[in-house]
């Protein structure tokens, strides 16, 4: 009874969402299909930008309604883009409408901009179809090849409601003419306190289990710099009581291959020289790990849900340390165990 038709409609792609002059101000990314009315094949950019803005983001959205002569429809959306002065300040304050407003999905990819939610909405992508789309295929590749992380409102929801969970979203940084990965934002509380690097993103999400065809960079010696692909990952985490401690227990298995090594045409490679790539290779996995997990730790960002493990572990301790979690979490330790087994010097090459 509510069917409505398409040229009735305003379809939102994007959604950006920051804090200007103590208002919300929204930017929209919808299809305009005016653009390309004239040409049998659609080429370029087929999207346009409009700004509102108001005392919270549904007054944002009543305001933006005022300068359209169609009615806005959300289905379609892609990413939510939230801006750091938002992320980093006024979260919980705008947090609300994600929960309650019928035109909110808990099924839609949400991002931190590094600066202004604008500057990312506003990307032409390389002068793409529909630049939004781009955006949500970046994060969603990114996270397969651990250099981002895919996170939908629902995610959010059900961190922010976790009494010792705390979220993590996307950060996007907008260049001239595209975005680019840059990172985990992680939160304590409501507030946006770090963003990750490139070596701590990667451990944050091989503890997750969300890698599934990685690189990573190892030395040596003798054979300099050497590549290598991890892949097939598997993730087993858990918390255990060891003298009074609360250890995080993370056990990753995994196979690997030899992208590259700087000293191979130089150097003959023996059996010996394998295992110690291997071992490098565990070295490294742990050491990423381990660097995730502080970052988390030493930002008070239980991003990585240790109290749930404790919760599931040792419900005793769990009853003991959670209602000042906080304080607790700040003394947990970290123990990685990674078993990488090699499959490949590469990727033409089966070992026997």
């Amino acid at each position: 009874m509510n069917t409505q038709h398409l040229k009735d409609l305003v379809i939102v792609e994007g959604m950006g969402i920051d804090k200007k002059n103590n208002e919300i101000e929204l930017n929209i990314q919808t299809l305009n299909f005016q653009i390309n009315s004239s040409s049998e094949l659609p080429s370029g950019n087929m999207t346009t930008i409009t700004s509102a803005s108001g005392d919270m983001i549904t007054d944002s959205i009543s305001n933006l309604s005022q300068k359209l002569s169609k009615r806005l429809f959300f289905g379609q959306n892609k990413p939510i883009v939230i801006g750091n002065e938002i992320a980093k300040n006024n979260l919980d304050e705008n947090i609300d409408y994600f929960l309650r407003s019928s035109d909110s999905r808990s099924d839609v990819a949400v991002c931190i901009a590094e600066d202004e939610a604008k500057s990312v909405i506003e990307s032409e992508e390389n002068d793409s179809s529909v630049p939004a789309e781009n955006i949500l295929y970046l994060i969603k590749d990114n996270e397969e090849l651990g250099m981002s992380v895919y996170v939908t409102a629902g995610d959010i929801l059900n961190l922010y409601t976790d009494e010792t969970s705390d979220i993590y979203m996307p950060v996007i940084s907008a260049e001239k003419d595209s975005v680019k990965s840059s990172g985990i934002g992680l939160f304590s509380g409501s507030r946006l306190v770090y963003t990750t690097d490139d070596d701590e993103t990667m451990g944050f999400l091989l503890i997750n289990g969300k890698v599934k065809s990685a690189t990573v960079g190892t030395q040596d010696s003798e054979l300099g710099e050497i590549g290598i692909k991890i892949t097939d990952a598997k993730t087993k985490n858990s918390v255990s009581i060891v003298d009074g401690t609360v250890v995080f227990n993370v056990e990753i298995k995994a196979d690997m291959s030899v992208d590259e090594i700087q000293n191979g045409l130089t150097t003959d490679l023996s059996a010996d020289d394998m295992e110690k790539i291997r071992i490098l290779a565990e070295e490294k996995v742990k050491e990423l790990c381990k660097k995730a997990f502080y970052a988390c730790r030493d930002n008070n960002s239980d991003s990585l849900r240790v109290g749930d493990y404790l919760a599931k572990d040792s419900p005793v301790s769990y009853e003991l340390l959670s209602d000042n979690w906080d304080y607790y979490f700040t003394t947990v330790q970290c123990s990685v165990n990674a078993d990488i087994m090699l499959k490949k010097i590469s990727e033409n090459t089966e070992l026997n």
